[in-house]
């Protein structure tokens, strides 16, 4: 049996050395357990319900409108989709907000406190696969099953609800929109993760940003255009084709991408100097 086991070289840059084998593990936690799906249904549920409620139900948003505002947005119709696609967008990505720092808030700190991180490190892997390894292999499960999934479904329904195919492309605009939001709060709850030793901090800050951020925002207006707290607004207004004043919405839209890369490079430069 030993005469007949070989062994196969992976090839891999010094810098990543072991990130092959800690995405892998990363996604296996994802598609190889009951977490894929449980996820899968929860958010897909709760949004794509909601969102039902608004379009196919009678709700007093609809029946206690008046002329005057359902005339604004073009009809019964246009009316009844814009209070859908704010229900889909601006209660929705905060929500998908708050689920991305709760799902991603173990993913480093529970591993430094349980000593797998230590583990791991003491093996041939770079301390900056590890952190990619964590971006790369969850990123991609979080953005599918809560934003994607969804969204297709929600798409589905609001070209039912008006007998036709619904704008692609200002719907795409918004979805994207939504995955930079959601992508944000992932990223800030990583970097939060190699920075405290315990969860309390972690929720405290990224919560703090989803739902107080809107209401700080209020009193420093400049803080909207370097912050993704304007985003779930900008996308239902993206949806509906509305207007977006150019200097908030594309503002808002660069500034937090760049903040979802300063967040990946910070967490590398802290995870690099972090003592077990």
């Amino acid at each position: 049996m030993t005469a007949n086991l070989e062994l196969q070289r992976v090839n891999e840059r010094k810098g990543l050395r072991g990130f092959a084998n800690l995405r892998r593990k990363e996604s296996q936690s994802w598609w190889g357990t009951s977490r894929w799906w449980i996820n899968a249904l929860l958010w897909t549920v709760l949004l794509c319900g909601l969102t039902a409620i608004m379009l196919f139900a009678s709700n007093d948003e609809v029946t206690q409108a008046t002329e005057a505002e359902i005339a604004q947005a073009g009809g019964l119709i246009a009316y009844i989709l814009s209070i859908g696609l704010s229900v889909f967008f601006e209660f929705g990505a905060p929500m998908l907000a708050i689920g991305t720092v709760i799902l991603a808030q173990d993913l480093i700190i529970g591993e430094k406190q349980s000593g797998v991180a230590e583990w791991l490190l003491s093996k041939p892997v770079t301390r900056r696969a590890y952190v990619l390894a964590k971006v790369a292999a969850n990123a991609l499960p979080l953005l599918i099953l809560l934003v994607g999934l969804p969204s297709a479904l929600v798409y589905g329904m609001l070209s039912l609800r008006i007998g036709a195919l619904f704008p692609l492309a200002t719907f795409l605009s918004a979805v994207g929109i939504v995955t930079v939001h959601t992508l944000f709060y992932f990223n800030l709850t990583l970097l939060l993760g190699t920075i405290f030793n315990n969860r309390a901090p972690i929720l405290g800050i990224a919560l703090a940003s989803v739902l107080g951020g809107g209401i700080l925002g209020g009193f420093i207006e400049p803080l909207f255009y370097v912050t993704p707290w304007m985003l779930p607004k900008v996308a239902w207004l993206t949806a509906t084709s509305q207007l977006i004043p150019a200097e908030i919405g594309i503002a808002a839209l660069v500034a937090s991408l760049l903040w979802c890369i300063v967040f990946v490079f910070v967490a590398l430069a802290k995870f690099e100097k972090m003592e077990f």
